[in-house]
């Protein structure tokens, strides 16, 4: 969006924005089975992952971190380029406090206490605090403090549509929420009705972080594992270790040889520049220099020698989808990797795309999602 269009953008959401929010109590159910009372409006939040304020975003595009007064971690950890637009459209974010760092265990429950929140926004099951930390959920409680748990991580496919509704309702976002959601519901059903008639399912093999560690962590039940079977494939991963990931030896892929290549890719624009190993992909990042990166990777002899690698199947996608609202985006890459001729009409870059145009106050920079050719290095 350009910057002028986005002043424009912002200056009618913010009039929007003045309008008064409706004071009183909600009773919702999160995403772990609990029953919250909420009042409302919500004036002090806290977020566990800075990942979330893009949802935030989406459903206070005019403010999305006006009552924000505290968060585990920064945006900049997983989308830098999003926090500087952050900070260029929304000064105050730069000063938001931090309780912790990138695991559960480096959060200070004091250090929440002393923010004073109304409300803490938390993941079900992620790199911050989760819904088993009965602990921290009293001691929170015990000060005032509601929590609602919500997910895109644990299991996306069922979670993600009831976590942008309730946080529709607690922000007083319910009409957002619920075009995002008809949005979202619409591109599933598409998919879902086309593989309902397929009659076969190419294998396919979903490399978490390549590059990142040492060969080969599939994803199979839980994050992006799910999206497989979704999209009208088989994931082999999970017929071996299911889990939300595991370890496979390059052997375990040549044996089984997949028709179907993806990395999640977690590589940066600079790492790539570089010259680092990790799959990069995401701002800074254009359409040709993420095909390079990919060839990179897999121009390895274990991965050369595969079938999907040598038919033009080996993908990677954006590794931050596992746990994001735009998820939606990564099961469209899928369909069409997995059935590039039942799903033709699908491209995914322009899905997100349109959802940046139609409900974040950013830019889109970069791509999300590549495809290495055969003998492109």
């Amino acid at each position: 969006m350009p910057h002028v269009m986005r002043a424009l953008f912002l200056t009618g959401l913010a009039l929007m924005a003045s309008l008064p929010v409706r004071a009183g109590t909600i009773e919702i159910t999160d995403l772990a089975g609990r029953q919250v009372r909420i009042e409302t409006p919500v004036e002090r939040l806290v977020i566990s992952e800075g990942r979330y304020i893009p949802l935030l975003a989406m459903l206070r595009p005019y403010d999305p971190v006006g009552s924000l007064v505290g968060m585990m971690t920064p945006l900049g950890w997983t989308q830098p380029d999003l926090e500087q637009q952050l900070f260029a459209s929304f000064p105050e974010a730069k000063n938001i406090p931090l309780f912790g760092g990138r695991s559960e265990d480096s959060v200070s429950v004091e250090k929440i206490i002393d923010l004073a929140p109304q409300l803490a926004i938390f993941g079900l099951n992620d790199h911050g605090p989760g819904a088993k930390n009965a602990e921290m959920i009293d001691q929170l409680t015990a000060t005032g403090t509601q929590i609602i748990f919500i997910d895109f991580r644990a299991d996306p496919l069922n979670n993600t549509l009831p976590s942008i509704e309730i946080l529709g309702r607690v922000l007083g976002a319910e009409d957002r929420a619920g075009d995002y959601i008809a949005f979202y519901q619409s591109r599933l059903e598409t998919i879902r009705q086309r593989v309902a008639d397929v009659d076969i399912r190419p294998t396919v093999f979903l490399q978490a972080h390549p590059g990142r560690f040492e060969c080969c962590w599939g994803m199979a039940e839980g994050m992006l594992g799910p999206f497989v079977g979704e999209a009208g494939g088989l994931n082999i991963a999970d017929a071996v270790a299911p889990g939300p990931t595991a370890q496979h030896t390059a052997e375990f892929l040549l044996t089984e040889n997949p028709d179907v290549w993806i990395g999640t890719a977690s590589g940066t624009a600079k790492e790539y520049r570089d010259g680092a190993l990790p799959v990069a992909l995401g701002a800074g990042m254009t359409a040709e220099m993420a095909a390079d990166s990919l060839a990179r990777y897999l121009a390895a002899p274990e991965f050369a020698a595969l079938d999907a690698v040598r038919s033009d199947r080996a993908h990677s996608i954006w590794h931050n989808f596992y746990n994001s609202p735009f998820n939606i985006v990564a099961l469209e890459a899928f369909a069409t990797w997995i059935h590039p001729d039942l799903f033709a009409d699908l491209h995914p870059e322009k899905t997100m795309q349109y959802i940046y145009d139609t409900w974040l106050p950013f830019d889109l920079h970069g791509v999300h999602s590549a495809t290495v050719h055969h003998g492109a290095r």
